[in-house]
């Protein structure tokens, strides 16, 4: 007897795509009733463009490299920081900030009663557009630098570079899912997101910079290495098939782990109704 499963998998995939695009459409109507804010946020961020320059110049006015990462290079890096942040504060941190309150107010029921994955529904129903300025400009400097440096970066560089990039996004999806699951236990939640803050703040630098120990640490416990350095080193030539390797499957342990323990909390959700 033949399955229809096969036979829906384009259906739902199309179907979570237009809600995507439902979304975004419904997040630029929000925010076209606030252009000045728009424009307010987009004028800071390239104020902190300017600063962060600055930065980068008072460090290379006194050294030529880091630990072996040249201006250009950590130019790079900083894109790629830039556009972390950016898709951060563009999708994950505004839903699953949403997703924490629905649990705290129990509103969570009326997302459990719509027809679609809950998961997606809570990772995808709200985009705070300005933080797409983020990415915009982080792509920029990234490709930028790699213009400076000579690198010759053909499809198959471009494309290592945006798996890479992948493989980061998926890991820090992750890490704020499960950060956003232990509101069915705690009722605050922001004094554990401020350390990672802190610690993010981290991979503004190479991991080679730090010493053999953290730099271990950065890498396999807190995988900020994957977020930041292995990315903007497959753009400019420090990256290896075996760190492309790694993050992957450090994306796909992430995910997998993120997601059993959200499961794992939503069968212990009792809704505002218990």
């Amino acid at each position: 007897m033949p399955s229809p499963r096969p036979h829906r998998t384009i259906p739902h995939v199309g179907r979570y795509f237009r809600l995507i695009l439902l979304f975004l459409r419904v997040s630029v109507q929000d925010d076209a009733a606030y252009r000045a804010d728009f424009l307010l946020h987009s004028v800071i961020a390239f104020l902190q463009l300017g600063a962060e320059l600055f930065g980068l110049w008072i460090i290379f006015s006194n050294t030529e490299s880091l630990n072996g990462w040249d201006a250009w290079q950590m130019l790079a890096l900083m894109g790629v920081f830039r556009v972390m942040s950016g898709v951060i504060g563009l999708g994950i941190a505004p839903n699953m900030r949403a997703m924490m309150e629905d649990v705290r107010s129990g509103t969570l029921d009326f997302v459990l009663l719509k027809p679609v994955n809950p998961q997606f529904y809570v990772s995808a129903r709200r985009f705070v557009l300005w933080r797409g300025m983020d990415i915009v400009v982080g792509l920029v400097m990234a490709g930028t630098a790699s213009v400076k440096l000579g690198t010759s970066v053909g499809v198959m560089q471009a494309a290592l570079f945006l798996l890479m990039l992948g493989a980061g996004v998926v890991i820090i999806y992750s890490f704020w899912l499960a950060l956003a699951t232990l509101a069915f236990w705690l009722t605050r939640i922001s004094n554990i997101e401020m350390v990672f803050w802190n610690v993010f703040e981290a991979g503004r630098y190479p991991v080679d910079i730090y010493r053999p120990w953290l730099r271990w640490l950065l890498t396999f416990f807190v995988p900020l290495a994957f977020l930041t350095t292995f990315p903007a080193g497959m753009l400019v030539g420090k990256g290896t098939p075996s760190g492309m390797l790694m993050g992957w499957l450090a994306a796909a342990v992430a995910l997998t782990g993120a997601t059993l323990f959200w499961r794992f909390g939503l069968r212990r959700y009792s809704g505002a109704s218990a």
